[in-house]
């Protein structure tokens, strides 16, 4: 189960997806740092009063009832269905990814800030494999398993030791 801060950086993400521009599951879970699956699955529960129509998979097509309903709003941006009529050519209408990642970290901030405690210094092998795995505070370091921490490339017993104490620290723990 995903918290409520790794949501809230899916949906923030999704909202700065430009008029007449898409993204693929995929592209907005490598900026967030999860996977597409978890995107999609985000999508599928929160994205009401999101601009939805926007997140492709990665051919930029949409499920047929889906398509229907994305229709009049991509018509609206000037965004054109493939001649095979599943999608959009996302080649034609991706949005640029790093304009969009580094929005995406301007906005997080705040956010960041307000609902996570940040991770503690660790080495930086460590650091980069946390943040490769989509995890940047506390709060949702406490949603996995230590074991599956401890199996990260890049983790070490030391930064263990550390996250352990952290979490701790916060009254957390690790998942079961």
């Amino acid at each position: 189960m995903a918290s409520e801060l790794t949501i809230e950086r899916v949906l923030t993400l999704v909202e700065l997806v430009p008029r007449g521009r898409v993204v693929s599951y995929g592209d907005l879970g490598k900026i967030v740092g999860i996977g597409p699956r978890q995107v999609g699955s985000f999508m599928r529960h929160h994205s009401e009063g999101l601009t939805w129509w926007r997140i492709t998979n990665a051919a930029g097509d949409l499920p047929a009832p889906l398509l229907e309903q994305a229709r009049p709003h991509w018509s609206d941006e000037g965004i054109l269905v493939k001649p095979n009529g599943l999608g959009c050519r996302i080649a034609d209408y991706r949005a640029d990814l790093e304009a969009l990642a580094a929005a995406y970290r301007v906005r997080i901030a705040d956010t960041l800030a307000t609902m996570g405690t940040p991770l503690p210094k660790t080495s930086n092998p460590a650091h980069d494999a946390m943040t490769q795995a989509g995890i940047t505070t506390l709060e949702e370091l406490s949603e996995w398993r230590r074991a599956d921490v401890a199996d990260l490339h890049g983790m070490g017993p030391k930064a263990l030791g550390i996250l352990d104490e952290a979490l701790t620290d916060i009254d957390l723990g690790w998942k079961p």
